[in-house]
Parts: structure tokens; sequence; C-alpha cells
């Protein structure tokens, strides 16, 4: 039964896609994105409640009016982050240059850190649209990979990885038997990885300072700089008024070796990055996800 169930699921979707793919552009991703995010603001009760929820314990100078104001932006912009996905078999390079393209000076901090020859991590978030950040990117003609979970429907899985695909991003699905390999060989090819480290997952994790509260935060990329020396770079996606995105991206982000502890290191690097992010959020909440459960895992 299950089976039926996930292929209905998946030819539902698809049928949407195409029929996505048939609006203009600025209408699906404008006033269609606009309407039904705000019908999920009242749709999605566990989701508005969950927002509220995070955002009065990380903002707690806010007013009630400010934190609701928020939330519906949320859910609007996640509505036209989903559009804009849905749109990626008909966008081309141009497109992404005329509205996510990187600045020279951006473009420029890329190269320096590839020029180490060690290849390059991104340290990146669920902020602005962070598919629109890989593709932006890799329309500069970089090497970039993400770093994905596999969906448990393989076709809506392979589906996503289509979309990725078709914009010169490769995925590597993490949790593969093959995943460090592939990481591994991207890096020594002087390629890209961006990874998203602003959740609580069932990957390897530390917990660090977030908003004032331990939160349980992906090691994966301080682990891999500190033994490999590849150079870090935050960068985020922020949504601009008309749908366009600007790239916020840090100079390298050097870790502080400063104990024998190679466990940590891995900690006060993990930390130092999610200060970096945390800036962004704190700056433009209404860009991040804060429906997700960040503070899910307890430090015992």
């Amino acid at each position: 039964m299950k089976k039926y169930i996930r292929k209905c699921y998946f030819y539902g979707a698809y049928i949407f896609s195409k029929l996505v793919l048939v609006l203009p552009y600025k209408f699906a991703v404008g006033k269609l994105a606009e309407f039904l995010g705000a019908a999920a603001y009242y749709l999605v009760a566990d989701a508005r409640k969950r927002a509220r929820k995070n955002l009065t314990l990380c903002f707690p100078e806010k007013s009630k009016d400010e934190i609701e104001c928020i939330i519906k932006k949320i859910f609007k912009y996640q509505a036209k982050n989903f559009f804009e996905l849905l749109n990626f078999p008909k966008l081309d390079k141009s497109f992404f240059h005329s509205v996510a393209s990187m600045s020279q000076k951006d473009i420029e901090i890329y190269k320096k850190a590839l020029s180490k020859n060690k290849g390059l991590l991104i340290a990146s978030a669920h902020f602005g649209n962070w598919e629109m950040l890989a593709s932006g990117v890799a329309a500069e003609n970089f090497p970039v990979n993400v770093i994905a979970k596999r969906i448990y429907i393989e076709e809506l899985n392979q589906m996503l990885v289509s979309y990725r695909s078709s914009k010169n991003v490769n995925v590597i699905l993490r949790s593969e038997r093959d995943t460090a390999r592939k990481m591994l060989k991207a890096l020594k090819n002087n390629e890209i990885i961006a990874m998203l480290i602003d959740q609580d997952t069932s990957v390897q994790s530390v917990f660090v300072d977030f908003f004032g509260m331990p939160a349980s935060t992906p090691s994966g990329l301080a682990t891999i700089a500190l033994k490999t020396g590849t150079p870090v770079i935050m960068t985020v996606s922020k949504r601009l008024p008309g749908d366009t995105h600007v790239f916020i991206v840090s100079e390298e982000i050097e870790p502080d070796k400063t104990t024998d502890n190679f466990e940590q290191d891995v900690i006060n690097f993990t930390a130092k990055v999610t200060k970096y992010i945390e800036k962004c959020i704190k700056e433009n909440p209404e860009q991040w996800v804060w429906f997700h459960e960040r503070w899910k895992t307890k430090k015992v």
C-alpha cells in the first residue's frame, strides 16, 4: 500500500511541476506564491506555532505583532523558494546572471580560496533561497557540489537531483556508502562543496551557542576543514524586492587551533562559522526557516 501511496505523491508532484512550467515565471514566483504562502500561514498550524515559539525565544524584544509579521513573510518566502525551484528546468545561465549573480568581489574571494588547490567548503544555511545560491555560483563556472539528504520517495529524490544537475550542480547524497569518497574526490579535484549546517539533524554534530542556547550543529564541515586544510567561506543568498537575490559572502574563515584537543577544535570552529550565520539571520529573520525544531536535541 505504501508503494502505491508514494507513487501517487510522485505523480501528483510531477503533474503540478509541469503545470507550473506553463505559467509565466513572474506570476508563479510572485502573485501565486504569495497567495499560497498566505494560505499556508493559516492552514499549517503546527509550523506557524513552532515558528512563533522559536522567534519569541530568540527575539524577546519584539512585540507579538512584529513576530506575526515575520512569520507571514516566512511562509511567503518559502513558497517563493518552492516555485523558483520548480522553474529550474526552463531557467538558463543568463537568467541566474540577471537575478542571482555573484559580485566581482565575491568571485575574487572564491578564486583566491581555490588558488590553494585544496578545494573549497561553503558553509551555508536554509536562508534566502539556498537552491538559487548553488545554481548562481555554478553559473559563474565554479564546480559546485552540494550535500543533500535522500528523499524517501525515490522518484521525487531523482526529480530534485535532476533540477540541481540541470544547473550544473552535482549532488552528493549524505549517509551513502561512498559519500566520504565522493567528497574527498571533489576536494582533490579543487571543487566546491556547499554544506547547510544550520539544522538539528541525525548527522555527526556538536553543541554550540546559537541565539544564546546550546544547539546541536552538524560538525562535518569543521572536521573536514581541520583535517584537510580546505578553506572555508560562508555564503548565503538573501532575497531582495522583485525576487532577485544577492549573495552574502565572507572572507575565508580561519580555524583557531588553540588546543591540543581535536574534538574541541571542531567545536570551536563550528561555533565560529555558526556566528556568521546567526548574524545574517538576526539582520533578516524573515528569511530563515523558523519552522524547524532547531533546539530539539538537548545537551546532557
